[in-house]
């Protein structure tokens, strides 16, 4: 659970690139912005690239952008509502209100558990401590790296 002493950051809809060392968040928590007190929900980063300023410091539950991913060359392009395979998985529940009903490209199957799914074929799985993606837009990249919050004893 890193503590931001101040710092900058997007919602999840605002996020056009991440880079090593940003920080995704997992669950929603409270900062300070423009003196006022705002929610912000999970898979908000926080990156010198936002527009928003952290004027006080804070605690988040959220992960560093690291080497945990791998994005898996995609063989196929579907259109569905992700399906969320673990109720634990609070990132993933914003990622698919997010994005709704969309198109995603699918890699015919992905090594590890399924953890995310469009109409049954994986999009993020796990195994071990790695994460496997096959559609590599910033949102689903967010969501991949959040879900190493959940796999490593670490953080």
């Amino acid at each position: 659970m890193p503590y931001i002493l101040e710092g900058r950051i997007c919602r999840p809809h605002e996020v056009n690139l991440l880079g090593p060392g940003d920080l995704v968040t997992v669950k929603p928590f409270t900062a300070f912005v423009r003196g006022k007190a705002q929610t912000f929900p999970p898979l908000s980063v926080v990156s010198h690239e936002c527009p928003h300023m952290i004027t006080s410091p804070t605690w988040v539950d959220g992960v560093r952008v690291g080497g945990n991913v791998v994005v898996m060359e995609p063989s196929s392009e579907i259109e569905g509502e992700l399906e969320v395979l673990s109720h634990e998985f609070l990132p993933g529940f914003t990622a698919r209100e997010l994005l709704g009903r969309s198109k995603f490209r699918v890699a015919s199957s992905l090594p590890g558990v399924p953890i995310v799914t469009v109409q049954g074929q994986p999009l993020i799985s796990s195994r071990g401590k790695e994460v496997f993606l096959s559609d590599d837009r910033t949102l689903l990249l967010a969501l991949a790296h959040s879900l190493t919050y959940f796999l490593s004893s670490n953080e």
